[in-house]
């Protein structure tokens, strides 16, 4: 059976999860082969909605009326046999239900629940509010805090139907669970834990709300001086969209096409996309000849610069980004948007069309990739839903045909879970209380959000991170220092140039004597820096290598090497 390659084959799992975190954090631990039960009310899911198709993919669907004494006897009994409880209730309700979690820890220490509520247990004013998505974004500034277009525009608070919270809940609480799965294995103990929706959309927000008081003028964009401005004149806020896009830096704004779309120029903060851009575009010689410069240290104060501009620095001065933009919006004239996405994915620069969502469910990469895949749904019929989340090497493939929800009886549902006995270890006495990563040692080569925030989430429990970055680094200190402030937090830190033979030692040294190895890259950079499987395996074979990119997929696609 494909299935049993999958790692989390043999874990059980009972999801009582309604709307989109609890069952998304199932769904994403049947993806990874648990035997999933998912719970729902005799009347069916309380929100009707095709997603229940996704998100109850991989499992077995039962009704079960849990306000019934038949009902909540037949939940124990599956609960006596899973490893894991999913729920996303209000702090409170699976307790009145005659489920408390804390109780069903006691009798079964080896159980782990994991609770998704709207706001936390000890938010005493707001834990038993009916938290949907929209009233947690309402509540913690998602729908005025989003960005400083729409301050401008002078529209805030603007609604938005991305479920945020919920996206940044499932991905922590399913981690979470992971980890409290792994460190079962040492312990035979389970644990509580708890993602507040509330709590995790922060995690977004930390980057794009980010106030820092007193920092330089150097960093502050266009749009943020333009606010100022406003707000010290008494002016209203009423730019419109086409005014709003010059006050965007050039690197980082969309542009018209010779086929009419719009192109999506994300090439700021780096030292050589922004350079690798104007060259490819053209108009680099132009701009030097007309003063562009290029500072050999941008850490230094501006005041010790050569001039007042340095390419690959985030924001550029207006002069600068006026100038700058004008000639590319001459030269994205020239080319349709999806000749432009050839040309920056083999020139080793970011840069995408601007798409429909329905473009890109069937888009040639996104489906050879397997960022989108295909399942056979008894209610809906054949439908295209998102790939894995993520994989591991050896068993991507398998994850790549998820089944179907299938409608079970409780026998079933009971004999799914009794067909995998629980293997424990004797639960052991931990001490104090320690983090479920404790002696694991992790290698960080990560840069910007992505990677290196989800490193640092392995640092808040327990292990040792080290981070290494050049001794020149790539990105401007806006990314490295300001970012840096939140993702650092809890890291060891290390330059180093990675291509020089002192360089190359330590980071070889560094290599032989972590567990786990962690880079946001594309398989071509992974190639270049000797991290390929066959090449560190020759160094630390018993190393993990967790690789992020932008278009990678359980397949190579024909813009898996594409930065982004």
């Amino acid at each position: 059976m494909q299935r049993a390659s999958l790692p989390l084959h043999g874990v059980k799992v009972i999801d009582f999860g309604q709307y989109i975190a609890g069952p998304a954090v199932a769904m994403i631990l049947a993806d990874f082969g648990a035997t999933v039960v998912h719970v729902d009310p005799p009347s069916g899911p309380l929100w009707e909605s095709p997603a229940n198709a996704t998100l109850n993919r991989n499992k077995l669907t039962l009704p079960l009326d849990l306000k019934t004494p038949e009902g909540l006897a037949e939940a124990r009994r599956l609960i006596d046999e899973a490893d894991i409880l999913v729920e996303n209730f209000r702090p409170g309700v699976m307790a009145r239900l005659g489920l408390d979690p804390a109780a069903l820890r006691a009798a079964r220490p080896e159980l782990i629940t994991v609770s998704i509520p709207g706001f936390a247990s000890n938010d005493e004013l707001r834990r038993e509010w009916r938290a949907f998505e929209s009233v947690i974004a309402a509540a913690s500034g998602v729908f005025t805090d989003m960005g400083l277009n729409r301050v401008l525009m002078g529209i805030n608070p603007c609604f938005s139907p991305l479920p945020l919270a919920s996206a940044y809940g499932t991905m922590l609480a399913v981690s979470a669970t992971v980890l409290a799965l792994q460190a079962r294995e040492r312990t035979g103990l389970g644990d509580g834990i708890e993602v507040p929706l509330a709590s995790a959309v922060m995690e977004g927000l930390t980057y794009n709300s980010l106030l820092v008081e007193d920092y330089p003028a150097r960093y502050k964009t266009q749009r943020e001086q333009e606010i100022e401005r406003r707000r010290a004149n008494g002016l209203p806020m009423n730019v419109s969209y086409g005014e709003l896009q010059e006050f965007l830096d050039p690197f980082y704004r969309s542009y018209e096409c010779k086929d009419g779309r719009t192109f999506y120029v994300v090439c700021p903060s780096h030292r050589n996309h922004a350079k690798r851009c104007l060259q490819t575009l053209g108009i680099y010689d132009e701009m030097v000849a007309d003063g562009l410069r290029e500072e050999p240290d941008t850490y230094l104060p501006v005041s010790e610069w050569s001039s007042d501009v340095s390419l690959g620095v985030y924001p550029l001065p207006k002069f600068w980004a006026d100038k700058i933009a004008a000639r590319m919006k001459q030269v994205f004239l020239t080319r349709a948007a999806e000749e432009w996405e050839r040309i920056f994915g083999e020139g080793l620069f970011p840069g995408t069309p601007q798409r429909w969502l329905r473009e890109w469910l069937s888009d040639d990469h996104a489906r050879a990739a397997g960022i989108v895949v295909e399942v056979d749904d008894p209610e809906y019929g054949r439908m295209i839903q998102p790939g894995p989340m993520a994989w591991l090497e050896e068993s991507g493939e398998v994850m790549l045909t998820p089944a179907p929800r299938r409608n079970v009886d409780f026998a079933e549902a009971l004999g799914a879970l009794k067909a995998h006995p629980t293997r424990l270890p004797t639960p052991a006495p931990t001490g104090a209380a320690k983090g479920w990563l404790e002696g694991v040692r992790v290698l960080d080569l990560c840069n910007v959000i992505a990677g290196p925030h989800s490193v640092s989430y392995l640092a808040r429990f327990g292990a040792e991170v080290i981070k290494v970055d050049p001794a020149r680094p790539f990105y401007d200190c806006w990314n490295t220092v300001i970012f840096g402030m939140t993702h650092m937090r809890g890291k060891k830190s290390v330059l180093a140039g990675l291509k020089s033979p002192e360089g190359r030692e330590i980071f070889e040294r560094l290599l032989r004597s972590v567990d786990v190895v962690v880079w946001n890259a594309t398989d071509r950079q992974v190639k270049s820096l000797g991290l390929d499987a066959e090449s560190l395996a020759r160094i630390n074979p018993e190393a993990i290598f967790c690789q992020l990119d932008c278009f990678g997929g359980a397949r190579r696609g024909p813009r898996s090497d594409y930065l982004g």
